[in-house]
């Protein structure tokens, strides 16, 4: 008994060991840019940026109204969206040739 109260102590403390090793840190080489000074220095930080990256991405409509097929994108047919009075018609990919069915 003493054996295994023995082993399962020295397990214990080889896996504590190994786990406070994995979870050290080393210290950080990178250092953080300095901040603009002033207003000027911040703006002209965003000009001198590239356009490429400065601009949000330009995100499309999940939805288009429409009136008539005609008002939809190429593929799409103009459809009612639900099954209740009060929806207004949107363009949705067609589903075997023709709307999907909302009950």
């Amino acid at each position: 008994m003493k054996n295994s109260a023995t082993v399962l102590a020295l397990l214990t403390l080889l896996a504590l060991a190994l786990c406070t090793r994995g979870m050290a840190q080393t210290p950080s080489t990178a250092t953080a840019p300095a901040a603009p000074a002033s207003l000027a220095e911040f703006l002209e930080t965003l000009s001198n940026a590239p356009a490429a990256e400065v601009l949000p991405p330009s995100p499309g409509f999940l939805t288009t109204f429409c009136s008539s097929n005609a008002d939809c994108p190429t593929g799409q047919l103009c459809c009612y969206p639900c099954g209740v009075e009060g929806c207004d018609f949107v363009c949705m990919t067609p589903v075997r040739g023709r709307c999907p069915f909302f009950p």
